[in-house]
């Protein structure tokens, strides 16, 4: 080699070594769609029901167009029809005999069991989330498009440490491989990244979709309580603390929303905001009966301390098809009545809990006394203040 030359070769390997070096990208890093990069932030919502659905045990097992119907939209008695609920949860906390949240003595569900809840609510354009945009679209031609595409927050699975929620087989690599790498839920990143491949999936899907009357708003934490130490029965099964929060990082990156719905006083319900979530319900747990540890004064003490937002609840029990059930629908207008007294309604957003299809059944009930609850529902749910399409 010629003096010039090595001179030369050695100058640039002296320059290449001081320069900085380029950082590596990330390989989850969030790779937001345009639907997605188009948002502001996060999308908000003021009204969101409750719709279970997965498991094989639920009758009936699919969500149709006929079922979504008397959730979109609700005509009064004068015969004028209205929007109803603008956002709409897709839950479910089993998958047969498996479970996908901590709540559950089952064998904990796999990629399988996530894969299958995934085609459930996705697979099937007939169904599920499907239905729901056929059932707006029936509504939009008798009303006119929605005054915003109504809103879609999926379930998100609990990635369980262990394959069996006793631990007498505390197997951590039961789940499944992601991207050709078995998973060990010991490992907290491992946890992490089966919540940002089900993340991804559900996103794919909603892109490829082009829905016209949905979107995805986000997602919903399955279990009721965050255990972490100190805090919460069995933290050393959950330790939300090293998942949580960096799965709320990912979703808001891509604006997206992360919910829950604690039960009253949960584990985790003064620290919701720490771990990144973005809309918190907390049930009051009155509807099914009084309790020295579940009193309306309380419960509105603690929503306000917190600023936590308040989830209605009833089920079937106050049909009135079944005995006892007069007092069942005392307590869900108590649940209307309190929101109004305490100021929660018109300023917090609200979550109803309806049993697996209640307020349907209401709906079809031909008891006048049943018609009479559901308008008076309903008329809660048109008029809360909060909505931006009630605004003039």
């Amino acid at each position: 080699m010629n003096k010039p030359l090595s001179i030369l070769l050695a100058a640039l390997v002296l320059l290449t070594a001081t320069l900085p070096a380029a950082a590596a990208p990330k390989g989850d890093a969030p790779q937001p769609y345009a639907w997605e990069s188009a948002r502001d932030g996060i999308l908000s919502y003021t009204d969101l029901v409750l719709c279970y659905g997965g498991s094989t045990h639920r009758k009936p097992y699919e969500w149709t167009a006929g079922r979504f119907a008397p959730m979109v939209s609700y005509t009064d008695a004068s015969g004028r029809e209205q929007w109803l609920f603008d956002s709409f949860l897709c839950i479910e906390f089993r998958m047969g005999d498996y479970s996908i949240n901590l709540g559950q003595h089952l064998d904990s569900g796999t990629r399988k069991h996530w894969e299958e809840l995934l085609d459930y609510w996705l697979g099937d354009p007939a169904t599920g989330v499907g239905a729901l945009e056929v059932a707006i679209a029936a509504a939009a031609t008798r009303l006119g498009p929605p005054p915003t595409k109504r809103k879609v927050v999926m379930v998100l699975p609990d990635p369980i440490i262990y394959e069996y929620y006793d631990g007498s087989k505390p197997s951590t690599t039961y789940w499944g491989e992601v991207n050709g790498r078995r998973m060990d839920f010991s490992n907290d990143q491992d946890r992490i990244t089966v919540q940002k491949w089900y993340i991804n999936e559900v996103r794919r899907h909603f892109d490829e979709a082009g829905y016209k009357y949905i979107e995805l708003a986000g997602f919903y934490i399955v279990s009721e309580d965050l255990a972490t130490p100190g805090d919460g029965w069995n933290p050393e099964l959950k330790r939300w603390e090293e998942v949580i929060p960096s799965v709320a990082e990912y979703l808001h990156a891509l604006n997206h929303s992360l919910a829950w719905i604690p039960y009253n006083r949960a584990a985790g319900y003064t620290r919701w905001r720490e771990m990144g979530i973005d809309y918190a319900y907390m049930q009051p747990n009155i509807f099914w009966g009084r309790h020295a540890d579940y009193t309306w004064e309380r419960f509105f003490s603690d929503v306000k301390a917190n600023n936590l937002a308040m989830e209605l609840e009833f089920d079937d029990e106050l049909l009135a098809k079944n005995p006892g059930c007069e007092a069942y629908r005392t307590r869900l207008r108590e649940y209307m009545s309190g929101a109004r007294t305490n100021g929660i309604y018109g300023t917090q957003p609200l979550a109803y809990y309806q049993g697996y299809m209640s307020l349907y059944d209401l709906w079809i009930s031909e008891d006048p006394v049943d018609q009479a609850l559901f308008h008076e529902f309903c008329r809660f749910v048109v008029n809360n203040p909060l909505r931006e399409e009630n605004r003039p």
